[in-house]
């Protein structure tokens, strides 16, 4: 929900996809929760993780250690190239990373194509397109804002 600070949903995205979830954008006054057990998924973007990163704010990294330590939920973080190194390595081990590549040249592939991520030398990491999750803008319509 693009201009949102906060809101929940189903997710749709990924291996966590049909929990619900609290999605977060930014901390403002902090997680728009009473108790953090209330939600079996957290979801902080990539526009929170880079203002994380950015600003070396401890709060928001707080933020994200107290739903690790103090409750069984799953933590998801996005990430780009530009943020994945500069995440904390306990964060790194203890969330599930959604790693964003931006290439609307996707689109033009064929189902039976094969999406092939080059990781250095002779290190590649291929997939048909067939076996992709996609979502589309429909797939948010019941995210409601906090």
């Amino acid at each position: 929900m693009y201009g949102k600070q906060q809101w929940r949903g189903r997710e749709v995205e990924g291996r966590y996809t049909d929990m619900m979830t609290l999605f977060v954008r930014e901390l403002g006054d902090g997680i728009n929760v009473d108790d953090l057990s209330e939600y079996p998924h957290y979801y902080f973007t990539i526009e929170y993780i880079a203002s994380m990163i950015e600003s070396k704010n401890s709060n928001q990294l707080e933020a994200i250690r107290e739903i690790l330590d103090t409750t069984n939920a799953v933590v998801t973080i996005e990430a780009n190239k530009p943020t994945l190194k500069g995440i904390p390595t306990d964060l790194v081990n203890r969330c599930h990373i959604i790693y964003r590549i931006a290439d609307d040249a996707v689109q033009l592939l064929k189902a039976t194509d094969t999406l092939s991520i080059d990781a250095g030398w002779y290190r590649c990491h291929m997939i048909a397109k067939m076996h992709l999750q996609e979502t589309t803008p429909d797939s948010y319509k019941f995210d409601e804002e906090l």
